[in-house]
């Protein structure tokens, strides 16, 4: 397998696992680094596969654990499967199955005593990732895209296109699986997949070409500045808290107010963070925030996703909301 560029050292001296689906990215990717691994200096451990199988299509998902299992016998490794039934809910079936197969990724580490999680995500994923935040509102935060890190989990193939990777296969004549669902345009990744990215690329052919790799370079730059920015919020945020009831945050209105607003918006965010951790806040919100502080009347409050703002005197205090 061709070797792509390794994101700095975040694979050396490490014991890796690799998350495999059965698609062609991952199982790619396993190829790439048991190659990868039995270099004369690899500096690095193959630990093993992981497969979590969510059994959302029947016959389907069995059939992807057990190639999944053929390709770990066939790499002489060892494989850690967890079932992850996703259950009724009233989030996506997308992000309630993301959220359980990262989960299990670190069960299935711990199992096999690596250090690092592997996933197979690709240049096409990122400019996908991209699009979709984009069209929902997402601020730089979301725009920065999929890290290369992230925690124990490191995504190598980030540079790759997804075609480069299929044509490898099949120059070795290595098999992979097909996802049904990945055609289906009702989800709104697959449409951007599908229907969006493919114009762009038409599109960009007649501008400059690369809409893909311009989309992942975009996200690239935008993850290094929203790490600035976070920073400088981190050293605000510890200038504007005050004392608090157990469970909440109160800011320093002032403070707040006269902060650029980029840096105000990671403030709140980061306190309503605090408060419920769980519960996803849209720019919608931090802005709702921002214009209750500014207000010139004083008093005011807000019901938001878990939290219960109010605006008391020179304060604005973030409580949990049951």
């Amino acid at each position: 397998m061709p070797l792509p560029p390794v994101p700095g050292d975040a694979l050396m001296g490490q014991r890796i696992a690799a998350a495999v689906s059965g698609g062609a990215d991952s199982v790619a990717m396993a190829w790439w680094l048991h190659d990868f691994a039995t270099r004369p200096l690899p500096a690095v451990v193959f630990a093993g596969l992981i497969h979590v199988n969510h059994g959302l299509r029947g016959a389907e998902s069995a059939a992807d654990e057990q190639f999944c299992r053929d390709l770990a016998a066939e790499l002489a490794l060892p494989i850690e499967v967890h079932a992850a039934p996703v259950p009724a809910s009233g989030r996506s079936p997308e992000a309630a199955a993301r959220d359980l197969r990262y989960a299990a990724f670190e069960r299935a580490a711990d199992a096999l005593g690596a250090t690092v999680v592997c996933t197979a995500h690709t240049a096409d994923d990122q400019a996908e990732t991209v699009l979709l935040r984009l069209l929902r509102g997402a601020g730089l935060r979301g725009l920065s895209g999929i890290r290369v890190t992230n925690g124990r989990t490191v995504r190598p193939l980030l540079e790759c296109r997804r075609e480069e990777l299929r044509a490898a296969l099949r120059a070795a004549g290595r098999p992979w699986r097909e996802d049904a669902s990945n055609t289906d345009v009702s989800i709104p990744r697959n449409r951007i997949r599908h229907e969006l990215l493919p114009a762009l690329e038409r599109v960009s052919a007649d501008i400059a070409s690369g809409g893909v790799e311009a989309l992942a370079r975009f996200a690239t730059y935008a993850a290094d500045d929203e790490l600035f920015l976070e920073g400088a919020a981190v050293e605000l945020m510890a200038r504007l808290v005050l004392p608090s009831a157990p469970g909440a945050v109160a800011l320093a209105r002032g403070g707040l107010v006269t902060a650029p607003a980029p840096l105000a918006r990671r403030v709140v965010r980061m306190a309503a963070g605090r408060v419920a951790p769980d519960r996803p806040w849209s720019t919608v919100h931090l802005d709702a925030v921002l214009r209750l502080a500014r207000r010139a009347q004083g008093g005011g409050t807000l019901d938001l996703p878990g939290v219960l703002v109010e605006r008391v005197s020179n304060e604005v205090r973030l409580l949990p909301r049951s």
